[in-house]
């Protein structure tokens, strides 16, 4: 039986709805959105993935190492593994995307790390931050894989100025980062080098800095000025010491006249040589050049490629060629040696004739013409010693009196200059050895000898006698330089004493001449026997004053 009161005075449970929004998910869904809009913010910045190999790793971690520019983080490195031959080292990198537009052909990457270099020490700032990669970037098409630089550029790409090709021989000195420099002064650097195969050249690419870059011209000239350069000339011995920086990495020094800085500017690309020093590079013709073969009967001694031409003492060439030949038909030996003359060496005053500046090619054939004129006076080649203390030889143009008459021909397709036989002190000190030894040899045998030993004896004995006797006579030539002196003052004081009336006697007048002329005497025999006193055994020689 159920106790209905008691079921009625139950408590009943009053229901109410929830609210759907609590401030307990308020903190957790404002945290969820900034997750979401960081994720989508890193999604949204989120740039491509590129590849770059080095040669090595060295200071590279995953997750941490740094792509910059200028400082300014671009990227990350995500990844370093190496090659499957295991020659190189790829990184992986994410980049941001505003880079995406700078990934080019011709963007540079390189790590920055401590470096001693020939400039000095650079990154140093690396020490406590680590090593990162530094991005220059470029124009061109779209790239994502790339070959790291092994070592920093020495210019970066915008760097304002121009860049030329210089062609030389041998790279000598040369290092990428060597100093380019105009009369002194560094206006560039030597970006890097290569050898071209086709011309066995060296192509040395030179980066000239604004503004410094308007001073090459067609006309400039380009040298190696590094190292120490010592050259024997017809000048002597020269040496030429670089700065230290060009000491240990060499240098490039170019120069351009005055007159060339009127004409227009070399464009960015312009090739040039290169020479092997400043004397070469001034002494090479830049116009038209007058070439003469000269013959020499004999050998020419080290003349060859590079001796100067001289007329009448001043530079005007070179040699360029020499050879030594045998002349069956005329049975002797000859040397041939090729001039090369160069007309802008010359200056010309009072031209007879002023038309409009004429090219070079017109210029050297009236420098040929009156170079033919004075051979018919007598202008003649012949070899010559330029300096005694080197015995370097040139080949020397010279007016030769009374020549025989002579003119410049054309034998087997060269201008033949006439040449005449060298009369340089050098060649006739060597003619007369050459004759006192053969007249030694000939003469050579044992009275001969006797009497050169005998001949030796005498004049020993002559030279010991006269030093015997020179301590003897200085006492004798003092007193006669005393006596002629006391003959003087008596000759004086008896003339002041008679004064006028001396002169009116016959006798007395003469001997005070006599006196005068026995003191003169005596005054001559003394200075006679002090500068020889040899005089005293062999007496005076004829024709001695």
């Amino acid at each position: 039986m159920i106790d209905t009161d008691t079921d009625a005075s139950a408590p009943q449970a009053r229901l109410k709805s929830r609210r759907w929004f609590s401030w307990v998910w308020v903190l957790p869904v404002l945290a969820a959105a900034v997750v979401i809009w960081l994720a989508l913010r890193t999604w949204a910045d989120r740039g491509p993935l590129i590849t770059i190999s080095f040669s090595d790793a060295e200071g590279l971690e995953a997750g941490e190492t740094k792509l910059k520019h200028k400082d300014v983080d671009l990227g990350t490195v995500e990844s370093v593994y190496l090659t499957p031959d295991m020659s190189r080292v790829v990184v992986r990198a994410r980049m941001r995307r505003s880079v995406a537009p700078h990934l080019t052909a011709d963007t540079r990457f390189w790590i920055v790390r401590p470096r001693v270099g020939i400039g000095g020490i650079s990154g140093l700032s690396t020490l406590v931050s680590g090593a990162y990669i530094e991005m220059y970037p470029g124009n061109g098409e779209a790239q994502r894989d790339f070959v790291g630089l092994d070592d920093p550029p020495p210019l970066t790409p915008d760097t304002p100025g121009r860049s030329f090709t210089l062609h030389a021989a041998d790279l000598g000195s040369l290092v990428g980062g060597s100093t380019i420099s105009y009369r002194g002064v560094p206006v560039g650097e030597v970006e890097g080098f290569e050898l071209n195969q086709a011309t066995r050249q060296i192509e040395v690419y030179a980066f000239v800095r604004a503004p410094y870059e308007k001073l090459v011209r067609p006309e400039s000239r380009f040298w190696n000025s590094g190292g120490v350069d010592v050259s024997i000339g017809s000048q002597g011995v020269r040496f030429r010491a670089s700065s230290w920086q060009e000491l240990l990495s060499g240098g490039v020094s170019f120069d351009t006249p005055d007159s060339a800085l009127a004409g227009a500017q070399s464009n960015a690309g312009s090739a040039f040589r290169l020479y092997a020093n400043e004397q070469d590079a001034q002494r090479d013709p830049r116009g038209t050049t007058l070439v003469y073969r000269v013959e020499f009967v004999g050998a020419a001694g080290d003349v060859g490629p590079g001796s100067a031409v001289q007329l009448l003492g001043s530079e005007v060439g070179q040699v360029t060629d020499a050879h030594l030949y045998y002349d069956d038909a005329r049975q002797v030996l000859l040397t041939r040696v090729t001039l090369e003359i160069d007309p802008q060496r010359i200056q010309i005053l009072h031209p007879r004739a002023t038309p409009a500046p004429p090219s070079a090619a017109a210029e050297a054939a009236a420098m040929g013409a009156r170079l033919a004129k004075l051979v018919a006076h007598g202008l003649r080649a012949q070899l010559a010693t330029a300096n005694f203390l080197t015995g370097v030889k040139v080949v020397s143009l010279d007016l030769v009196p009374d020549a025989s008459p002579a003119r410049i021909t054309q034998l087997d397709g060269a201008a033949e200059f006439p040449s005449v036989s060298s009369t340089d002190v050098a060649d006739i000190l060597a003619t007369a050895k050459s004759v006192l030894h053969r007249i030694d040899s000939a003469t050579a045998g044992p009275a001969l000898g006797h009497a050169v030993q005998e001949l030796d004896k005498t004049l020993t004995n002559v030279d010991r006698l006269t030093k015997d006797l020179e301590p003897q006579l200085q006492p004798l030539i003092s007193s006669l330089r005393d006596t002629a002196q006391a003959a003087e003052s008596t000759l004086q004081s008896a003339n002041d004493m008679l004064g006028n009336s001396a002169a009116n006697g016959g006798d007395l007048p003469r001997l005070m001449r006599e006196l005068t002329d026995a003191a003169r005497s005596l005054r001559a025999l003394a200075d006679y026997l002090d500068r020889h006193p040899e005089a005293v055994i062999r007496g005076r020689k004829k024709g001695e004053p």
